[in-house]
């Protein structure tokens, strides 16, 4: 059993063929099968079974999946306190996101102070994004959380605030702020119910003995915001994610403080090595920044 083995095995297990596990490395499909083979010789038994669907992990491959992780982000944390400055020559990061526009700064400083480091993203809602990080199929992710949830580590980045979105030919266009209660009667453009912003924003009118029930569900944020654009109803956006759209405006809701946080999480076991203890790093770096400069 080698590093290059336990690395073939860890991009199998996040990718849905050997190809795209393969192109992940930087390696060729045969090496990728290769090395899977000789690993599952080693430890005696079958760790991928082949679906109409992509690759499907066996039993045994999802208990070994976090061992493996775990090795491979030692071996990569020991090589970095044996170099220079502790740099990361190599290595493989996986990180799932749901807002894009909190993350590009983090992503920036990392790939500028660690290029061989090769990064993995993925875009999923907060709910999915938490389930992937329970599986190890993410090593960080950069999610939308009323509070830090307990099973996991929870960094704090920035807050977020959830407004309204309108398009210029709708009657708040030129507003700044509107009431809760004259929300009921608007065509909701929303995303799945596995959005954060979407659960924030019901659990406040449930508060006020409100609803607001979906006009149109779509499942990207850049959907919505299309969908608003074109007159088809509202949306809801967090305050760090609403872009510079001419088309679309955000507004406040004066009498509902709907507040979330944006949150690196990871696994306890693993937070403190390699690749995931420089990211997480970086990212409180940025995060520092931004408060100094009062956009927190």
């Amino acid at each position: 059993m080698n590093l290059a083995q336990l690395r073939a095995f860890h991009a199998v297990a996040n990718h849905p063929t050997f190809s795209a596990a393969a192109q992940a490395l930087g390696v060729s499909q045969s090496a990728i099968t290769q090395h899977v083979k000789s690993l599952e010789d080693a430890v005696g038994t079958r760790l991928f079974l082949r679906a109409a669907s992509g690759v499907e992990l066996t039993a045994d491959a999802l208990d070994l999946l976090p061992k493996v992780r775990q090795a491979i982000l030692m071996l990569d944390d020991i090589s970095a306190r044996m170099s220079d400055g502790r740099a990361l020559a190599t290595g493989h990061l996986a990180i799932g996101l749901c807002a894009p526009y909190v993350a590009m700064p983090i992503l920036q400083r990392f790939t500028a102070e660690h290029p061989g480091v090769q990064l993995d993203v993925r875009l999923e809602n907060s709910s999915s994004l938490l389930e992937l990080v329970a599986q190890h199929r993410v090593d960080i992710a950069i999610a939308t959380l009323r509070e830090p949830h307990p099973d996991f580590a929870c960094d704090f980045v920035v807050a977020q605030r959830v407004e309204i979105l309108v398009h210029a030919g709708h009657p708040w266009w030129n507003r700044e702020q509107v009431e809760a209660h004259e929300l009921p009667g608007q065509r909701l453009v929303t995303r799945e119910a596995g959005s954060m912003t979407r659960h924030l924003f019901e659990a406040a009118l449930a508060e006020h003995d409100l609803e607001l029930p979906p006009h149109l569900t779509l499942g990207s944020r850049e959907a919505v915001k299309e969908a608003v654009a074109a007159g088809i109803g509202i949306g809801i956006v967090l305050d760090q994610e609403r872009g510079f759209d001419p088309r679309l405006k955000a507004i406040a809701i004066s009498d509902v403080d709907i507040v979330a946080g944006e949150y690196l999480v990871t696994r306890r076991e693993t937070r403190s090595l390699g690749s995931v203890a420089a990211f997480l790093a970086i990212a409180g770096e940025v995060a520092r920044g931004k408060a100094t400069n009062g956009h927190a």
